[in-house]
């Protein structure tokens, strides 16, 4: 565990190196990309959205916990702020596409990535695929980075075009877990982004129904029916989840993460994290020290 009380958090300027010039898009080849990356082995939260596509190599990463094998074909989707961090990197050839909201509403008009039924928490990190569909993604990829190294006027709009066709060859392979003509589905992840803004300091339904002006009971129905869970469990699994990255990522005492999470007292938060997760803090530390 790293001896720290927050975890750190990456800017796309950041990660790789110090510059200060501000930016809101960068592709990297993977190659290029593992080099030099020690602070990246760390669990860290990042600021913007992560393409990454394995063209050639193996390894692992962990995403919020889950280990993740790298192999060839293999598209991750990394959404802002989950904890993510890279473990073995073997031979590891491939692209790595950064950018953020400011980025993708480049265009009048453009929505921003909420209008995408991508990188969200009930959709699987990664998409296996085709040797077809591989080199179509490979060949978008290349074109953007021809326009980085020989920029002109135009670039920035070819480079953004370009991460609107990904977007929509990404939501295409995702139509299955989330359709893109489905008003319940939408309204869902406008659930889950009020619980990332306010799972802090809200934790009843009830008051987020009020906040998107529909009754307690008709939000348990949309949110059972499109995730499978009551609208009190998708609050307490933010929770939960916010609650283990601190524990295990940080060294704040139990008793400090339960003041960060807002709960009245130290044995409160335990007694409510031993009842979701059938561990104690302390237990879960523990079993997250290598």
């Amino acid at each position: 565990m790293q001896d720290k009380d927050q975890i750190i958090t990456y800017s796309i300027e950041s990660l790789k190196s110090t510059q200060t010039e501000i930016k809101d898009f960068d592709l990297f080849r993977f190659e290029y990309f593992a080099k030099d990356i020690d602070h990246l082995r760390a669990p860290h939260r990042h600021h913007f959205y992560t393409f990454i596509l394995v063209t050639d190599g193996s390894g692992s990463h962990e995403i919020d916990f889950h280990k993740y094998e790298l192999k060839p074909n293999r598209l991750f989707l990394i959404a802002p702020d989950q904890v993510h961090a890279w473990n073995d990197l073997n031979s590891i050839k491939g692209f790595v596409v950064l950018f953020n909201d400011s980025f993708v509403a480049l265009a009048k008009g453009r929505k921003l990535m909420s209008a995408w039924p991508l990188f969200r928490p009930h959709l699987p990190s990664y998409k296996d695929l085709t040797i077809d569909e591989r080199n179509l993604w490979v060949e978008e990829l290349k074109l953007m980075e021809q326009e980085i190294s020989s920029p002109d006027d135009f670039s920035r709009d070819s480079i953004f075009y370009s991460i609107g066709k990904l977007l929509v060859r990404s939501s295409r392979l995702y139509q299955n877990h989330a359709p893109l003509k489905n008003e319940s589905h939408d309204f869902l992840f406008t659930f889950q982004e009020q619980i990332e803004k306010h799972f802090i300091e809200l934790r009843a339904p009830k008051e987020y129904a009020a906040l998107l002006s529909i009754t307690p009971n008709h939000l348990n129905s949309i949110t059972k029916k499109k995730s499978g869970k009551t609208a009190g469990e998708l609050i307490r699994q933010r929770v939960i989840l916010e609650a283990k990255r601190l524990l295990a990522h940080t060294n704040l005492s139990v008793a400090e993460v339960a003041y960060k999470l807002n709960f009245e007292d130290n044995s409160y938060f335990g007694r409510y994290f031993k009842k979701y997760t059938r561990q104690t803090p302390e237990a879960f530390r523990s079993s997250q020290i290598n």
